[in-house]
C-alpha cells in the first residue's frame, strides 16, 4: 500500500515555469483591465473581486458593467435574494466611483429551468429602483433599462430619472411593468424609448439638449429641445381614449425643428388624420412602410410637401401589411406630377428599399417619378427582391433620367 510520502534529493520535481506565475494583471493600465472585465457577466466579475485586493479595487471602480438577469438562476427566491443581495453590496461598496454604462436587463421569459417557472418575489420592483438610483448617486453617464420581459402584479411602480451627468438613455417596457416614468437631465443627448404600454400614458421627459430620440410605441407627454435626430414609430393602438394620431401631431409640432426624421407606416397615417406641421427644416427624410398601397401613399403625400428642404430621401422596408394588388398598383408618374412636391429640384440621394413581399407598381412609379424629375440627384440605390418580375426592372433601366445620377441596383439577400 503506497503512502504520501516527501520526495527525495534525487526525484525530479517539476517546476512551474515563472512565465505562469507573473500577475501579468497588476501589469496592465486601469483603463484597459476595466475594459476586460466589462466583458463579464456580473457573477463572474464579483469571483474576480474576492482574488485580490488588487482585484477587488479594480471590481469596485469598474465603470462599466450590465445587470442580465437572463443569464442567472433565479428559480427560486433564495436565488433571486442571493443575486440582489450581490448587487446591492456591489454598489454599496462603490463609494463615490462613477458608473460610465450601465445596463439592466430583467427577463424571465428566457430562463431554461425545465419545467420550472423563475420566481417573482416580493421586494422585485423595489430593489430594481434602488439599483437605479444607485447609479444616479455613482453619476451614470449611460443607462440602458430592459423590463420588457418581466411580469409583476404591481410592476415596478415609478422610475423618476433626475441627473446632471446622464447623457444617454434608453428604456424598453411592457405593457404591465411602469406606471410613470419621468426623465430630467440638462445633459442627456440621445434618448431611446420602446414604449408597449396602453394602461400607462404618463412619460415626461424634460432635456432641453436632446439632439436624437427614438420613439416607439405609444407617445405621451415630453418637453424637449431643438433635436437633430428623431424616429417616431407609433404601435397600434388598442384602447380608444388613447389616440395616437393626436400624439404624432402634438409630437412632431414640439419637435418641428428637427433634420433628421424617420416616421413608420402607422404614424405617417395618423398624420394624415390630424393634419402635417411644418417640417422646414428637415432635409434627410427615413421611412419605414410595408407597402406602397394608396391608402398610404395619400397620407405621404401631404407630408413630404411639408418638407421644402428635403435633399436624403430613404424608402426602408419593414414587415408589410400586405395589400390586394389593386390597392398597390395606379398611382403613375402622372399622380407624382401633379402632387407638385417642393423638394424635388434639390434632392440629391435617394435609397430605396423594394420590400421582399412586393405587390404592385405603385413603388416603381415612384421611383421612375424621381429618376426622371430630380434635376439634382446624384445617387439612387435600390434594393430589390428576387421575386421583381423583369418586367419593372426593365422599366426603371429605361427610365430617362434627367440628371447625372449614378444609379445602383442591389439583390436583396
Amino acid at each position: 500500500m503506497e503512502t504520501c510520502r516527501a520526495s527525495t534529493s534525487s526525484e525530479k520535481v517539476p517546476r512551474v515555469s515563472l512565465e505562469f506565475r507573473v500577475d501579468r494583471l497588476s501589469s496592465l493600465s486601469d483603463e484597459i483591465a476595466h475594459g476586460i472585465l466589462s466583458l463579464l457577466p456580473f457573477g463572474d466579475l464579483s469571483r474576480f473581486g474576492s482574488l485580490s485586493k488588487r482585484c477587488k479595487e479594480l471590481h469596485l471602480s469598474t465603470p462599466s458593467f450590465r445587470l442580465d438577469l437572463s443569464k442567472v438562476d433565479i428559480s427560486t427566491c433564495d436565488k433571486w435574494s442571493r443575486f440582489a443581495n450581490a448587487v446591492d453590496r456591489f454598489l454599496d461598496h462603490r463609494g463615490e466611483n462613477r458608473i460610465l454604462h450601465l445596463g439592466i436587463r430583467f427577463d424571465v421569459r428566457e430562463h431554461i429551468f425545465g419545467n420550472e417557472t423563475p420566481c417573482i418575489c416580493e421586494g422585485v420592483g423595489r430593489r430594481f429602483i434602488s439599483w437605479i438610483e444607485n447609479a444616479l448617486r455613482c453619476k451614470v453617464e449611460i443607462l440602458d433599462i430592459d423590463i420588457s420581459r418581466i411580469h409583476l402584479e404591481n410592476g415596478v411602480g415609478d422610475i423618476i430619472i433626475e441627473s446632471s451627468s446622464l447623457k444617454s438613455f434608453s428604456i424598453s417596457s411592457n405593457s404591465w411593468t411602469v406606471r410613470r416614468l419621468k426623465i430630467i437631465g440638462r445633459k442627456i443627448e440621445d434618448v431611446r424609448i420602446d414604449w408597449r404600454s396602453e394602461w400607462c400614458t404618463t412619460v415626461s421627459i424634460f432635456a432641453s439638449d436632446v439632439k436624437n430620440l427614438q420613439w416607439d410605441g405609444i407617445t405621451v407627454n415630453h418637453q424637449l429641445g431643438t433635436l437633430e435626430r428623431a424616429e417616431l414609430s407609433l404601435a397600434n393602438i388598442i384602447r380608444r381614449d388613447l389616440s395616437p394620431d393626436v400624439k404624432a401631431v402634438d409630437f412632431l409640432t414640439s419637435v418641428h425643428r428637427v433634420k433628421d426624421l424617420t416616421l413608420n407606416h402607422n404614424t405617417i397615417k395618423a398624420l394624415f388624420k390630424k393634419g402635417i406641421p411644418p417640417l422646414e427644416n428637415v432635409f434627410d427624410f427615413s421611412m419605414k412602410i410595408g407597402n406602397f398601397s394608396i391608402e398610404l401613399v395619400l397620407a405621404l403625400v401631404p407630408i413630404l410637401r411639408a418638407m421644402p428642404n428635403l435633399t436624403i430621401l430613404d424608402v426602408k422596408s419593414s414587415t408589410p401589411p400586405r395589400c390586394l394588388l389593386n390597392e398597390c398598383s395606379g398611382l403613375t408618374m402622372e399622380y407624382w406630377r401633379s402632387s407638385k412636391l417642393p423638394f424635388l429640384s434639390q434632392l440629391k440621394d435617394v435609397t430605396v428599399d423594394l420590400n421582399r413581399h412586393f405587390y404592385g407598381s405603385n413603388q416603381i412609379e415612384f421611383i421612375r417619378f424621381i429618376l426622371e424629375d430630380a434635376q439634382s440627384l446624384r445617387k439612387m440605390v435600390i434594393i430589390y427582391p428576387l421575386r421583381l418580375g423583369k418586367g419593372h426592372l426593365k422599366k426603371l433601366n429605361e427610365s430617362e433620367k434627367i440628371s447625372n445620377a449614378h444609379v445602383v441596383y442591389r439583390r436583396f439577400k
